[in-house]
């Protein structure tokens, strides 16, 4: 018989999670002997090239990649990426509307104009074929976002890039060790751009990096990330406007030492959201976010969809009923596709109403509701709950538990019958 109403832990039933999730420490004296060093070598700039070069190179030998250049968020290298591409202002650049506003900050200080692609209903990433229906003749970039690092179909979407002569940042914020077809992530477009924030898989509070294996992209994106100043001798001395993005030598110190645990982390992420998806796929309420069999996710986080037509309920009261069990859950990873927020529906992207990147195109363009229906769709029915590395075996299990518990008293009766 399926479970009553009153064996919820928030209405007055036993809970599932009765024990602090475990925790580690995410920094220890591998970091601090890295900032001893900073200071024993008596520089705190990054270009006294102790941290910052080290720190570089083993970024490339880990990627296997030519190229490497630091900055003070993954925010700042997308910018400096995409400025990078040198677009005039008012051209396009395609994204994904289920992202943080940090993939698209970069397009809209550029001038350009940011246009959302649709995304895949199961991955919740965009898809070559959503791309394709929003290229114009003024398309100039697509930044793809392999969210919560759950890897793209990046051989098509490339494919179509190519097709078009369009140039790929990979956002890979969320991405770390995400691996295509035995690719990770980040070096299979033209510029792959990591995030150092505290939230990441590995960090040094904040910081980030982009890579990439073709040379003039690389000095272009390390000018962008400091005043277009000639650091590296070529000639080209405040060419361009551009921002200063630097990051400091203990923070790339303490990002130096990260980088050894980024197997182990995304390892054990990785096998504890596969336990959670093998103990929770079966329940017929629920749809697990779908990770292709020639790539691997590095699970950032984990968010599965419920299907509105099964359960009795709203989405908030599965949440409510999940954190009163005692799991830390959420609806959606955003709360709206990013076109749908203030700044987006009312293009209040700089004082005075005015949208320059909009007035040199000689176009109009709108963001709202219906723009990318299935995005909209995933986010209205999405559950998001943390993963983490130093979470036990005994820690997903109770998780399980609390979810198939939720989702099996709020089954709908027209569907699995009981009482």
């Amino acid at each position: 018989m399926k479970a009553s109403l009153k064996s919820l832990a928030i209405n007055g039933g036993p809970k599932v999670k009765n024990t602090p999730f475990t925790r580690g420490a995410r920094y220890g004296e591998t970091e601090m002997e890295q900032i001893r060093e900073v200071f024993r070598n008596g520089s705190l700039s990054y270009w006294s090239k102790f941290k910052v070069k080290s720190f570089c190179e083993k970024v490339k030998e880990y990627f296997k990649c030519q190229y490497c250049a630091g900055g003070s968020s993954g925010s700042a290298v997308i910018h400096a990426a995409v400025a990078a591409l040198e677009i005039p202002p008012g051209y396009e650049v395609i994204s994904s509307p289920i992202t943080d506003v940090g993939s698209l900050i970069g397009i809209l200080y550029q001038n350009l104009i940011p246009v959302f692609a649709d995304v895949d209903p199961y991955s919740y990433n965009i898809t070559a074929e959503s791309i394709r229906k929003r290229i114009t003749n003024r398309t100039k970039a697509i930044i793809v976002v392999h969210l919560a690092g759950n890897p793209c179909e990046m051989d098509e979407i490339i494919a179509l890039a190519q097709q078009y002569n369009i140039p790929v940042i990979e956002d890979c914020a969320q991405a770390y060790n995400g691996i295509y077809k035995g690719k990770k992530v980040g070096t299979i477009g033209n510029i792959g751009c990591f995030s150092l924030n505290e939230s990441k898989h590995i960090s040094c509070g904040d910081g980030g990096f982009a890579i990439t294996n073709d040379e003039e992209l690389y000095y272009k994106i390390h000018n962008y990330l400091d005043k277009y100043y000639d650091r590296h001798q070529r000639g080209c001395r405040m060419h361009h406007l551009a921002p200063c993005y630097r990051l400091s030598e203990l923070q790339y110190a303490v990002a130096f030492a990260q980088l050894d645990k980024i197997d182990a982390i995304t390892t054990a992420r990785r096998r504890n959201a596969e336990l959670l998806t093998d103990k929770i796929k079966h329940n017929q309420a629920i749809v697990v976010p779908k990770v292709h069999p020639h790539s691997q996710s590095s699970f950032w986080f984990y968010m599965f969809r419920v299907k509105p037509e099964k359960i009795n309920c709203s989405l908030s009261d599965l949440v409510e009923a999940l954190q009163a069990e005692g799991i830390s859950a959420v609806t959606g990873y955003i709360p709206r596709p990013i076109y749908m927020e203030k700044m987006f529906a009312e293009k209040a992207f700089f004082p005075g109403g005015i949208w320059p990147a909009e007035i040199i195109s000689s176009r109009t363009y709108d963001y709202g509701r219906g723009l990318c229906p299935t995005a909209e769709e995933v986010l209205s029915s999405s559950i998001r709950i943390p993963i983490s590395e130093f979470y036990s075996k005994q820690d997903m299990e109770d998780m399980a538990t609390a979810i198939n518990k939720v989702l099996n008293v709020y089954q709908n009766k027209k569907y699995f019958g009981g009482s």
